[in-house]
């Protein structure tokens, strides 16, 4: 058609009629794409009408749009274009430095050819973009079922792991109650064995040789000495083995999908029970210090709380092992500090801190992140 600048153009939903350019011709060389209001410009007409064309004296007419007087033009002709479905999704449109030739019929034909080639193109991007618009949307959730599907295979393993330590942890409490039950039995029999032991020795002059002889051969009086501290250690060994089995039984409640009334402060400690091995490291010993304040009862969801005090505890003792291994810090000592407080409006504080190495800046907007891994390695278990 004999123009200098040629151009094409997209629709864009919104409360203002708005243009986004896809391509723009300025003579020698194609410009970048950009957008614009149409408001008092002369495709506003074209919004209005159609089709529209301009002969001379553009500058005159849209005053207000100074990009006319940057571009020098002088005339102008513009069509819509019209999908395959009648809606109006774009234009096509062309500047001129000087006035077009009287020939309304023929630039009206071709601008219609040139309209009816670019719908097809314009169709097709438009599909494009709706294409990759709807596999971002199914790709992110593709990855929130995965995240899902994977919450949901951790509960279940959660879930059956709850059931085993619940079954053993009876098992076991069984056979621990019997013998604690026995122990002061145990000890009371020992004392009148003991008691039988030392009237004989007292008597030994009418005992038979065989009799003062054997009680020379089992040291009757490092028995008694040792005895008693003996039958101390089975039953604080018992004893221990029973707070074990009962922190399991905390632990692996099976309560999973109730709101129960629970005690803040025993959780923890049956999760400090249950990881004591790990705080008790030869290579790298971490001392728990405990501030516990006066709290109520607590209705929750004991095993995701449960499980969200454990998951941080245990992250604060492979940041100690990683910062404290084979005491590369001298004096400073690996620390964990629990405290618990009441606070207003039947609030509660449980406050989780350590002197490791901490978390990076990088890796704070992750932390949300469910089943993220960032710690490392470290050599300091036996």
């Amino acid at each position: 058609m004999q123009i200098k600048y040629g151009f094409i153009g997209e629709f864009i939903d919104s409360t203002r009629p708005q243009i986004r350019v896809l391509a723009f011709w300025s003579g020698d060389r194609f410009i970048p794409n950009f957008k614009y209001y149409i408001e008092g410009t002369p495709c506003s007409t074209i919004y209005e009408t159609g089709l529209q064309i301009y002969h001379h004296s553009i500058q005159q007419l849209f005053p207000e749009y100074r990009d006319l007087l940057t571009l020098q033009a002088e005339s102008y002709l513009g069509i819509y274009i019209v999908d395959s479905h009648g809606k109006n999704i774009g234009y096509i449109a062309g500047l001129d430095t000087k006035p077009l030739k009287h020939n309304y019929e023929q630039k009206k034909s071709i601008l219609k050819i040139f309209a009816a080639r670019s719908v097809a193109e314009i169709e097709r991007k438009l599909v494009e973009k709706a294409l990759k618009k709807q596999n971002i949307y199914l790709q992110e959730t593709l990855e929130k079922f995965k995240k899902t599907q994977a919450q949901l295979i951790h509960a279940e393993k959660m879930s059956s792991l709850g059931e085993m330590l619940a079954g053993v942890a009876h098992e076991i409490n069984n056979p621990v109650t019997f013998i604690l039950g026995n122990l002061n039995h145990i000890d009371d029999y020992t004392k009148d064995l003991l008691n039988l032991a030392h009237i004989l020795h007292r008597n030994s002059s009418n005992l038979p040789d065989e009799v003062i002889d054997k009680i020379k051969e089992i040291e009757l009086d490092y028995i008694e000495e040792n005895l008693s501290k003996l039958l101390g250690r089975m039953r604080g060994g018992a004893n221990r083995i029973s707070k074990i089995v009962k922190s399991l039984q905390v632990f692996s409640s099976l309560d999973t999908a109730k709101v129960i009334s629970v005690d803040i402060h025993v959780i923890i400690d049956s999760i400090l029970l249950i990881i004591q091995p790990r705080l008790q490291n030869p290579l790298v010993r971490i001392q728990v210090i405990q501030y516990y304040g006066e709290l109520p009862l607590v209705n929750c969801f004991t095993n995701a709380l449960k499980q969200a005090i454990m998951n941080i505890i245990n992250n604060a003792i492979h940041a100690l092992e990683i910062k404290f291994y084979q005491n590369k810090y001298g004096v400073e000592q690996p620390k964990i500090s629990i405290r618990t407080e009441k606070l207003e409006n039947d609030w509660l504080g449980i406050y989780i801190s350590d002197n490791g190495l901490g978390i990076t800046e990088e890796n704070c907007s992750k932390i949300s992140t469910p089943f993220l891994q960032l710690n490392q390695s470290v050599k300091a278990k036996v």
